[in-house]
């Protein structure tokens, strides 16, 4: 028996779960599967030991732009109008396991494709496994026994909308959760951790997403608020803000950049054009005018709670009838996570560019998955948490991309789930009487 887990324990148990999802989600369940926008479900050919396999995958429409960046490593300041120069290390991330997977795979002549995509599912991968080390060490921090979930956890994290759906993809969202978490575990041991370390990580996390900058955010209103600001934390300010000078200074020195979010999109930037009495875009997902962003982000948070609403019912019910336990025992700590979560919609509110369900998940989305991951935790009785946990796992196994024109899709395993959380509501009901 493992005494605490650690990183490559959770990597373990991340692959096998991701690989279990994948055989259930595109062969098993494939005719289920449906990005609706930007991915499609590819067939591919594989040459191994003079055999020929077929499988199938995912292939995003954003793959060529970060295919250019990742296979060109060497030369990837010398490239023009390349669109994610503002995600620069999630694209040598990626590269390192291209450049490993190379090395290590050669004599058996994969295509790029193969290699790439492989690069990419390694590299989320990782992401699953640190996320779990972060959600650990979160509840060490506040006192939460973390009960074995050895194997539960890394499945509960790969399962959730984020994680099922892109793990296979080429995207940097996912690392959202991560932002979301570190956020969070900064603010709990704001006293004990190096926050010279941890300002640095979060100036290189922001060169992987530039919502990385809310985690300081964050932690200026806490120490704000709590009477911790100090000359020490404005100094710490300059280690966030050094790889991200030096990382644009280079950009401006070869390539006079242009911020093609900005440019293209006039993401947040519309503000300055409305003020000004420019013409701002509308129409399709663009909103860019204060009443039209409110209405269409209201919109879509109406949409994510469509999307979650079972698993929303079950944590207010729940929240509710375990006041008591959850707010008197963590008040903290729950307002620390819900005040995050806020700040972080509250960003996004102005972006000014709304497609379905993304924006407004990496803040209240992010939230509700680590609210069931913990209520799943502090649930004593056994049986209530293996019916929880099949309730879980059938609600987020089946559950459709947010992409659906419907938002949510109706089938018997959600309505199965809907009973089983009813069910994990009763037996805990039962036990709080009984105390």
């Amino acid at each position: 028996m493992l005494k605490k887990p650690n990183f490559k324990t959770f990597t373990l148990y991340t692959l096998i779960s991701n690989l279990l999802i994948y055989l259930l989600q595109f062969y098993l369940f494939r005719e289920n599967v449906n990005y609706y926008l930007c991915t499609d479900i590819k067939s591919y050919n594989l040459d191994l030991f003079s055999r020929k396999f077929e499988y199938i995958y995912p292939e995003s429409c954003d793959l060529n732009a970060y295919l250019q960046g990742v296979l060109n490593i060497q030369n990837f300041y010398n490239q023009i109008d390349y669109v994610y120069f503002d995600r620069p290390l999630f694209i040598f991330y990626i590269s390192f396991f291209y450049i490993v997977l190379k090395v290590i795979l050669s004599p058996f002549s994969l295509t790029s494709v193969f290699l790439i995509k492989a690069s990419f599912f390694l590299g989320q991968l990782f992401l699953t496994s640190l996320v779990c080390v972060y959600i650990y060490k979160i509840l060490k921090s506040v006192k939460i026994d973390f009960n074995d979930m050895y194997f539960s956890l890394p499945w509960m994290v790969s399962i959730s909308p984020m994680f099922k759906w892109h793990i296979y993809e080429s995207t940097s969202m996912t690392f959202t959760f991560l932002i979301f978490l570190i956020g969070i575990y900064l603010v709990v041991n704001f006293d004990k951790l190096n926050q010279k370390t941890y300002f640095f990580l979060i100036g290189l996390l922001f060169l992987i997403h530039r919502s990385a900058a809310l985690i300081i955010l964050f932690a200026f209103i806490f120490a704000l608020f709590t009477k911790r600001l100090n000359l020490r934390f404005v100094k710490n300010l300059l280690l966030f803000i050094i790889p991200i000078f030096l990382h644009y200074s280079v950009l401006f020195f070869y390539t006079g950049f242009a911020d093609h979010q900005a440019q293209g999109y006039r993401q947040f930037v519309w503000l300055i054009d409305f003020f000004q009495g420019k013409e701002t875009i509308i129409g399709g997902y663009f909103c860019q005018s204060p009443r039209q962003a409110l209405v269409c982000y209201k919109n879509d948070l109406i949409n994510l709670l469509k999307y979650l609403l079972i698993p929303v019912i079950f944590l207010l019910v729940n929240f509710l009838t375990n006041f008591k336990l959850l707010f008197l025992k963590y008040k903290k700590f729950l307002i620390y996570s819900i005040s995050f979560a806020l700040l972080i919609n509250s960003f996004w509110l102005f972006i000014g560019w709304y497609p379905p369900i993304r924006f407004s998940y990496y803040g209240l989305g992010n939230l509700i998955i680590f609210s069931l991951i913990i209520s799943y935790v502090l649930i004593d009785n056994k049986n209530s948490k293996k019916i929880f946990f099949l309730a879980y796992s059938l609600y987020f196994l089946f559950l459709n991309h947010w992409n659906y024109p419907e938002v949510l899709k109706i089938n018997s395993f959600v309505l199965i789930s809907a009973f089983l959380f009813f069910s994990t509501l009763v037996l805990n009901y039962q036990k709080i009487n009984k105390i």
